[in-house]
Parts: C-alpha cells; sequence; structure tokens
C-alpha cells in the first residue's frame, strides 16, 4: 500500500482481465504485461511520463513493460506476468486541489488474499494530485501535468513492488519503505528502489516466468 506518508496497502479491485499468461518464446525476454482502468484518463503527456518513470525504476531488476488498456484486453496476448493496475478518480492535472494535500491518505493499495500478494493494485489520483499543491503557483499545464505523471509512476512502481517481490514488507530506505510525501513525489530528486529490494523484484519475477 502507499500512503501520502505512507506506502503501503492492500484492497479489492473489481476490474478483471481475461489474458493469457502462458510462456514466451523462449528467445524473447520475459515481459510484465500491466493493464490499466481508468475513471478519468489523464490528459497530455502525464500518462507517457508515468510510464516513462516505471520504465526506469524497473529496468536495473530486468523488467520490461508493456502497457495496456484493460478495454484493448481482447485475451489473445500471451506475457511472462499480468498486473492490472485501477486508476481511481481522476488522473488529471487540471484539476483544483487541496492547498498542501493529505500528507496521510493512501496514494495507492494492492490486493492481498490469506497472506498471498496478488497482481491488482489501485492508484488514488484525487489523493495523488494532492502533490501539485506544492509546486509554484506560475507552474504551467504542461509542467503540472509531468509533475502528476511522475507521481503516479512512482506509486504504481511503489505497488508494482509488492506484486513483483511477492511481499507485503517494506523497506528502511528507498522507493520500497512504508512513507514517502507528497512533495517527494514529484521532486526532480530520483527516488529509486535500494539494491537489496530491486534484487527482490528481479528475484521474484524471474520465479514467476520461468
Amino acid at each position: 500500500m502507499l500512503r501520502a506518508t505512507a506506502l503501503a496497502g492492500i484492497s479489492i479491485l473489481t476490474v478483471s482481465v481475461a489474458c493469457a499468461q502462458n510462456a514466451e518464446n523462449p528467445s524473447n525476454p520475459p515481459t510484465l504485461a500491466v493493464y490499466m482502468d481508468f475513471d478519468t484518463a489523464p490528459v497530455g503527456n502525464s500518462l507517457e511520463v508515468m510510464q516513462r518513470e516505471v520504465d526506469k525504476l524497473l529496468k536495473p531488476a530486468g523488467v520490461t513493460v508493456n502497457w495496456r488498456l484493460v478495454r484493448e484486453n481482447h485475451g489473445v496476448e500471451t506475457h511472462s506476468r499480468l498486473v492490472v493496475l485501477k486508476f481511481i478518480g481522476a488522473c488529471r492535472a487540471d484539476w483544483s486541489v487541496q492547498t498542501h494535500g493529505d500528507d496521510g491518505a493512501a496514494v495507492g493499495d494492492t490486493q492481498v488474499a490469506e497472506g498471498r500478494v496478488l497482481p491488482f493494485s489501485e492508484v488514488r489520483c484525487d489523493v495523488v494530485r494532492q502533490a501539485l499543491s506544492y509546486l509554484a503557483p506560475a507552474s504551467s499545464k504542461e509542467q503540472r501535468q509531468e509533475a502528476l505523471g511522475l507521481a503516479m509512476g512512482r506509486v504504481v512502481a511503489h505497488e508494482l513492488y509488492h506484486v513483483l517481490a511477492r511481499t507485503t514488507s517494506h523497506a528502511e530506505k528507498g522507493l520500497a519503505k512504508a512513507s514517502q510525501t507528497l512533495r517527494d513525489l514529484i521532486s526532480k530528486q530520483s527516488i529509486t528502489f535500494a539494491a537489496h529490494d530491486t534484487e527482490a523484484i528481479r528475484k521474484g519475477f524471474e520465479t514467476q516466468t520461468n
């Protein structure tokens, strides 16, 4: 689950995807299919920034992400691993936000059943958007869109850490720790996974794809 001063979480998602998870061609590297479902989809470059940030954060673990929309799923593609991401609320930077936001609210969540982490996560965009209150008042629409994408990407990467490493635990530092401030989510300063968390992602992903 991820909170805006606490990345953490676990809840039930109602999104379902009928996508095959058969083994891929051995000559191709294993991939992670991430199927996205939006209440209100991002505009501008927010989605691209989000995907680029997640790709960058997971690359050291050897994870290649194929981004898809749930509505594009026809059950004919095969992937080494599949995760469904539900984006709740308005994932748009042009909506008004609460001043300085709520640093105690959950911004992300991942489903767990009987102690087992399941491949269903959610991002709470209405809370994530509150991070934009830390931008300069004169920030342009493009800057706000980029900041939102950056924040969303870090929330998504944190939840994917739980899914791929198959753990409900948190780290003491880095993106896998139990808390991040809203300001940190939009910081230009890079937030990455600690080396042992990257290795946990790598091992978990490789185990699931073998």
